[in-house]
């Protein structure tokens, strides 16, 4: 095997001494690959610079391992698994099995195992890449970087590990806030694979850091690159298609909706493109407009957008799809009018729509929308009374008085609609329930939930849960204490029934329903017992309440509980408490 010499002038061939110590070893380290103890100081400095080289790589890929991007640049292909022989394979299997478990420390050492015993295999240049992806985990990020990316790049300069390599390097400098370099390594990777996928995702990064620095100029080339000259597949399409949304925003805000539906139409098809032209142009469209200085810009994009949306809509609707898309663009129509703060557009662009496609409960519904948002809510209302759907209509209404918090108006509507609607009755009942609580009528609330328990008794558990909550919401606790002790809910009414004797600080019957909760169902246990010691604390046993959170960290080490305990006792009481050990153990 060999390895180039880099800055500290050591040689680039093993002497025949290491070369035996790596034939003879089964267990030998990279380290020990690179260079036994047997060794000269000569192979010593060349230990030092390789183990430097693979580190470095392993830290670029490490900091991008976390994000799906990378991923098909990390793997190895079926076709050059197939290259492997027998023995080779078993190692590489070895070794990826310790890697997927994230115990990085074996894995490493398995890489290592199979680079000494297979120098001259398909897999060698992936299994150094991987080799410099644990050192990234065990964050030696220098040793990544030079000892183990930059080394796939010099010794197996035609892998495709190679290509990924000298893209993981660009990004360990800059996760590693060594923009300048960072920036270096991503220029050269774009330079010299151009439209390969490592190129790409160069591509994106060096959009970050020109996002960073403030860099319009840089940013546009990059997204044009990404949005027009790159080949999409499953690996690229959604770096492209990001690109292609960022790259029509900026046009919108620069005044030039051509632009920027061209841009979005390399990635939605012609069914997508109205909708998504529409969604993408009016929030530029409502923040131009809304400022005087550029208010004609805003103008000019949305004279453009609902030109190009009149344009797309078919004026032949006989056709059921055609009938769909044009009602599509027309409903865009109007977004756009009023992103762009024209109101009095609006409602002619709806009696369009009604004279082409006759009226219905969703034109009219969209309508209503509009008039609510321009705080117009009678004419909402009066919108609303035209539904096709009365029981809708009405519905609509109410909920439109109680968004005003005209209670008393919601209130009736639904009393009438319960006596009205013979197909579901109880479901407006319960919105008068609701809109008594939100009134803060906690007794009308009850009693309606009440009725609800006679009438509807499929659900009567349902409404007996609701008066519990609502007696809790009204902080009644004695109250909701007893509504909750009739429901048929465990172990849900037993949290909430200690939550409840937290408040009335009944200390010790709260915790009496959290062992409860322990002893009974175990998924909640971690939950229950981390309560138990916020308990004691509330209470003012400090004791109690360490040993609490302590046997949380021991009884449950793996859980999201224990950790919460766990900081919890290093924060508030200055202990570290160690996650581990089994159940057992913490018993005992």
């Amino acid at each position: 095997m060999t390895f180039a010499s880099r800055d500290n002038g050591c040689p680039g061939v093993l002497d025949n001494e290491v070369m035996f110590e790596m034939q003879h070893s089964d267990s030998m380290s990279v380290s020990a690959v690179f260079c036994p103890p047997a060794t000269s100081q000569r192979v010593n400095r060349l230990r030092k610079t390789c183990g430097l080289l693979v580190a470095w790589s392993c830290v670029g890929w490490l900091l991008l391992s976390g994000t799906a991007m990378a991923a098909p640049l990390d793997q190895l292909p079926l076709d050059r698994w197939a290259k492997l022989r027998e023995a080779e394979r078993y190692q590489l299997q070895v070794a990826e099995k310790y890697y997927r478990e994230q115990n990085w420390k074996v894995a490493l050492a398995e890489y290592e195992k199979f680079l000494s015993l297979h120098e001259k295999s398909e897999g060698a240049p992936y299994a150094q890449m991987k080799w410099s992806q644990c050192q990234v985990q065990l964050r030696k990020l220098n040793t990544a970087i030079k000892d183990g990316f930059q080394s796939v790049v010099d010794y197996w300069p035609d892998s495709p590990e190679a290509t990924a390599c000298a893209y993981f390097i660009a990004r360990t400098y800059k996760d590693m806030g060594e923009v300048k370099k960072a920036k270096q390594a991503y220029l050269a990777v774009v330079a010299k694979y151009k439209l390969q996928l490592a190129a790409v995702y160069a591509r994106t990064d060096l959009l970050d850091l020109a996002r960073l620095e403030g860099d319009q100029v840089r940013r546009m080339a990059l997204w044009r690159e990404l949005t027009y000259d790159i080949k999409r597949d499953a690996e690229t399409n959604a770096v492209c298609a990001d690109a292609s949304r960022q790259l029509a925003v900026h046009y919108f805000y620069a005044g030039s909706f051509a632009e920027g539906q061209k841009a979005l139409a390399t990635t939605y098809n012609e069914q997508q493109l109205p909708y998504h032209a529409m969604y993408y142009s009016r929030g530029p469209i409502a923040e131009l407009v809304a400022k005087p200085e550029t208010k004609p810009i805003g103008d000019k994009v949305a004279d453009a957008g609902v030109a190009f949306l009149k344009g797309l809509a078919p004026k032949d609707i006989t056709a059921p799809a055609d009938k769909a898309k044009a009602r599509e663009c027309w409903f865009y129509v109007a977004d756009l009018e009023a992103a762009a703060a024209r109101p009095e557009k609006v409602p002619p662009v709806y009696d369009q729509i009604i004279k082409m496609f006759g009226v219905d409960d969703e034109i009219l519904g969209r309508l209503a929308a509009f008039f609510k948002s321009q705080s117009r809510r009678e004419d909402a209302r009066k919108t609303y009374a035209q539904y096709k759907d009365p029981i809708e209509g009405q519905s609509q209404i109410a909920y439109s008085f109680r968004e005003e918090q005209k209670w008393d108006s919601a209130i009736a509507i639904y009393r009438t609609l319960a006596s009205q609607d013979q197909k579901l009755p109880h479901r407006w009942k319960g919105e008068m329930a609701i809109t008594y609580r939100h009134a803060s009528k906690c007794d009308e609330a009850v009693a309606t939930y009440r009725e609800l328990m006679q009438e509807d008794t499929a659900k009567a558990s349902q409404w007996e849960w609701e008066i519990a909550l609502t007696y809790r919401d009204f902080g009644r606790w004695q109250d909701a204490i007893k509504a909750f002790r009739q429901t048929e809910t465990f172990p849900e009414a037993y949290k909430q029934m200690a939550y409840c004797h937290r408040q009335l600080k009944e200390f010790k019957e709260a915790i009496s329903l959290y062992y409860q909760v322990i002893g009974s169902d175990p998924p909640s246990a971690p939950w229950a017992l981390l309560q138990v010691g916020y308990t004691q604390e509330q209470a003012g046993d400090k004791e109690k309440a360490i040993r609490a959170f302590q046997q949380v960290c021991s009884k449950y080490s793996k859980t999201g509980q224990a950790s919460e305990a766990h900081a919890y006792l290093q924060d508030k009481f200055k202990i570290n408490a160690t996650l581990g050990g089994d159940t057992a153990e913490a018993e005992k």
